[in-house]
């Protein structure tokens, strides 16, 4: 079949030429090493770390290779990080690439998103009659109740029971009681509405299509714990590999609070004795008290211990309290009921059994554990027997890419390439580092540096992104400019979605939009619309966070720099690289905090970032806004 296939070159001309295009040379580049990656085989897999930067086409670039794979063998898996990113495979660049490959296959290509169970509605908790039993009430006439009743009539009517499909974020109690995880399911075999089961039909339709996308989350879940979620596959191709590291510390991650044992009390109650369901409140009591002192630990406090190992004794005897007959009518609620007990007994196992490999600490009354590190456990279980392709436009943050593929794990034979991008950062877009503001300090933002970009939006006329590094920030910013400013502007909310947003700043050049973390990566807005990007400091991790401050420690000396500085200068160059979107467009990125200039660390973080033309000096960086405006001006009075 192998020769009847097209060659790389003529495959993607022919992708790209459906796209209105030709092929540029870092995606063909990026194409053909990918092919000879995924075709290295399982035996010897070469793995590939390729970093293509925007505007290369990247997509097409490892979906028309992997294409060719797939008529060879097996599927292919495409992981990303983001949901944007799954619909944008899914629904604009597969359909593309599969009917202009169309005529130069075998046969036809065909592909699938296949996403967590807990992504779907489950049809059996959907019917039935009984109250929720998590114990949280949801009233009627509040907004909840409205969102609740929205969902329901959504559920009702929906052909693939996809969360993402009811278009609006939906609160967790909402969707809970709709849902259920891995543990809680009775399987189709088991269930009345076996047959037409959402999730069973996507996972049916995966398993025979070629090409297979899905989340960083499902692919640790298959790879490094060993749970076959995805259908058989003899390569994987990992996009926004960037944030491969953290996808899968918190796959990896469990934590356990008395909430989430008197959840599963109420769910078991009905099944099991009632001393039983007595020992594991008190159990719960006994865990919120010993929870009450927050912080990482290294060896769980006596107490703790204590606590957890009554957790685990006494969900082991209400396991064994639920009867195992075949009572349909009670089978479903049985199965959650487990489900969650299930969940208790080996959360408190994994606790109690903490390793020196494992950050363990205390948060808002819940114990959590992550992995130290996951490069050990992605190298012997993800790229172990099948050739690993990672890419990203912000992948080795200006390091070598062994020290990258170290990060990752990548073991064995492999091949660092980075295609560049097609941009001409220099001469597209100014980077403006305001050298004379005083560094942010534990206060938050300094009044001199929001008076700065008040005067910077002023210049460029609006068209401005601010990118915050917390919602303290992002209040404080956006409650400053629009006292100052006469143009609008827009500023997120906590649980906002950021796509409405970004819709609403897209349509109007005059506005600015002042937002947090969901605004760094995604914003996809080119043209005059976005002409400046505000960041308001160097976004390093939180000093107190338990997994960075572990990672740091374990590096002795060179931690901050191992750890911290790498995760802000890849924040900073998702955070930059929303500036240029196309060869037309044109910019600056302002960055408030003078570190980034005068720190030992400034000139690696620079080096992470775009290369754009760099400036110091206020007037200067004002003069070409005030240029710019003009100009966008100009072509509008024009057209």
């Amino acid at each position: 079949m192998s020769e009847s296939l097209p060659s790389v070159e003529e495959a993607l001309a022919a992708a790209a030429g459906a796209l209105g295009s030709e092929p540029r040379p870092g995606q063909l580049a990026m194409a053909e090493a990918v092919a000879e990656s995924l075709d290295s085989g399982r035996e010897m897999p070469q793995h590939l770390l390729v970093q293509a930067g925007t505007g290369t086409g990247k997509s097409l670039a490892y979906l028309v290779p992997a294409a060719l794979h797939a008529m060879k063998g097996d599927a292919v898996v495409v992981a990303t990080a983001t949901l944007a990113l799954q619909r944008q495979l899914a629904e604009r660049d597969l359909p593309v690439v599969a009917q202009a490959l169309e005529p130069l296959l075998p046969r036809p290509l065909t592909y699938a998103v296949l996403k967590g169970r807990h992504n779907y509605v489950c049809l059996e908790r959907l019917h039935r009659q009984e109250p929720d039993d998590d114990g949280d009430a949801i009233i009627p006439r509040s907004e909840l109740g409205k969102q609740a009743a929205a969902v329901r009539a959504w559920a009702l009517e929906t052909e693939t029971g996809d969360r993402d499909e009811f278009g609006e974020s939906i609160d967790a109690r909402v969707w809970r009681g709709i849902s259920v995880s891995r543990r809680e399911c009775v399987g189709e075999m088991k269930c009345a509405y076996g047959p037409d089961c959402f999730t069973a039909k996507r996972r049916e339709i995966a398993m025979q299509a070629d090409i297979v996308v899905t989340n960083h989350a499902m692919l640790a879940i298959h790879a490094v714990e060993g749970i076959p979620v995805l259908p058989d596959h003899d390569a994987v191709i990992v996009d926004e590999a960037h944030e491969l590291v953290d996808r899968v510390t918190q796959a990896l991650a469990m934590e356990l609070s008395a909430r989430s044992v008197e959840q599963a009390v109420s769910r078991a109650r009905k099944f099991i004795r009632p001393s039983t369901a007595d020992d594991l409140e008190e159990a719960a009591e006994r865990l919120t008290e010993a929870t009450k002192q927050e912080g990482r630990y290294r060896e769980a406090p006596r107490e703790l211990l204590l606590a957890l190992t009554s957790v685990r004794d006494t969900a082991r005897a209400a396991l064994g309290d639920i009867p195992s007959d075949d009572d349909l009518a009670t089978l479903a609620a049985r199965q959650r009921a487990r489900g969650g007990l299930d969940e208790v007994f080996d959360a408190a196992g994994r606790l109690i059994a903490a390793t020196t490999s494992e950050v363990t600490w205390v948060e808002g009354g819940t114990v959590k554990l992550a992995p130290l590190e996951v490069a050990g456990v992605l190298g012997n279980s993800l790229m172990k027997d099948r050739p690993v392709a990672l890419t990203s436009a912000t992948l080795t943050l200006g390091e070598e890419f062994g020290e990258c593929a170290a990060r990752l794990g990548v073991p064995g034979e492999w091949q660092g390439l980075d295609v560049g991008s097609p941009f001409d950062y220099a001469q597209q877009g100014i980077l403006y580092i305001a050298r004379q503001l005083p560094a942010p300090g534990r206060d938050g933002i300094p009044e001199e540096a929001l008076d700065e970009v008040g005067d910077l939006i002023d210049a460029a006329g609006g068209r401005t992104l601010v990118l915050c590094s917390s919602w303290r920030a992002v209040e404080r910013m956006g409650d400053y400019l629009r006292v100052l400013l006469s143009t609008p502007v827009l500023v997120q909310r906590r649980g906002e979605p950021a796509a409405t947003l970004v819709d609403a700043f897209a349509a109007d050049p005059a506005t600015s939009l002042v937002g947090t973390m969901s605004l760094w990566q995604g914003v996809d807005v080119p043209g005059d619309t976005c002409s400046l990007v505000v960041i308001d400091r160097i976004p390093f991790p939180r000093p107190d966070d338990p997994i960075v401050s572990a990672r740091q420690e374990s590096l002795g000396r060179e931690g901050f720099r191992e750890v911290s500085v790498p995760r802000a200068g890849l924040l900073l160059a998702q955070g930059a690289g929303r500036l240029i979107r196309d060869a037309g467009d044109r910019g600056m990125v302002a960055v408030l905090d003078p570190r980034l200039a005068t720190a030992s660390y400034g000139k690696t973080l620079r080096e992470a970032m775009p290369p754009l033309w760099l400036t110091e000096d206020r007037e200067v960086a004002l003069s070409a806004l005030a240029r710019l405006r003009e100009s966008w001006e100009g072509e509008g009075e024009e057209d």
